[in-house]
């Protein structure tokens, strides 16, 4: 008999609060990592999104009807006259068809500006993959933005397909100068010379001789990138940015 009061030592073991303190860190890390798996998860099919779109743009602009005279259609002969009573008034000719492509237009949205604010203060700020995000969702306004971020990024390949797409604008060329869009000139000089010097590695590269030609028209002006376009086109007779960049300067 053990004396009253006492109780015998539990066989199992204590858990201390520390092993209760590393399983709740242990939980929320996984739930932290989980979150990111997720987020990492959607932007990547935001992307894949974007990119399809481009895709689809740039065949577009391959397809675009060139100069050639479209026929306009003969308007249908009046009906002819009659004694009794007066003859009517011929109905009006119908309007010539289109010549721009059939797109279709979707309604801005409010959250795109906000998106591109966002993105804007993101880019000024060196952080060009947050920037990156919020362009992609304010797709197609931020094509020509998406350019330029690639560009600081010296991914070459993207900023001349962002800028093909780009020139679907009308005003896309004076749209906004390249260097407001940097927190400092030193960055948008930064950024200009490695294009340059990568060109001087690669002379006869018509990507790089067109976002060069971008980039020094706000600087030095029409036939200094019309040069350059030259150039790229005569690099690459196919080439349809090189060709529509030279269309946007004009004669």
């Amino acid at each position: 008999m053990l004396p009253p009061g006492l109780l015998p030592d539990s066989p199992e073991p204590r858990r201390s609060p520390a092993s209760w303190v590393l399983a709740a860190v242990v939980f929320t890390a996984l739930l932290a990592l989980l979150g990111a798996l997720l987020q990492i998860r959607r932007l990547a099919r935001e992307r894949d999104e974007a990119r399809a779109h481009l895709h689809v743009l740039s065949k577009l602009r391959v397809t675009m009807p060139g100069s050639d005279p479209v026929e306009e259609p003969k308007p249908p002969p009046p009906p002819p006259p009659t004694p009794e009573p007066p003859s009517p008034i011929p109905d009006a000719p119908p309007a010539s068809p289109s010549r721009t492509p059939h797109v279709k237009v979707l309604p801005a949205r409010a959250q795109d500006g906000q998106h591109l604010a966002q993105g804007l203060q993101e880019f000024r700020g060196g952080r060009y993959d947050q920037a990156e995000r919020q362009f992609f969702r304010a797709l197609p306004d931020s094509y020509l933005y998406l350019a330029l971020t690639s560009l600081a990024q010296a991914n070459y390949r993207e900023a001349i397909g962002f800028l093909e797409a780009a020139m679907l604008d009308p005003n896309w060329l004076r749209k906004v100068r390249p260097g407001d869009l940097f927190g400092s000139k030193a960055a948008y000089l930064k950024m200009v010379s490695a294009l340059e010097e990568q060109l001087e590695k690669d002379p006869i590269n018509a990507d790089l001789k067109t976002l060069v030609a971008y980039l020094r028209y706000h600087d030095k002006g029409a036939p200094y990138a019309k040069a350059l376009l030259i150039e790229a086109t005569n690099a690459d007779p196919e080439h349809e940015a090189a060709k529509a960049f030279l269309e946007a300067l004009g004669p």
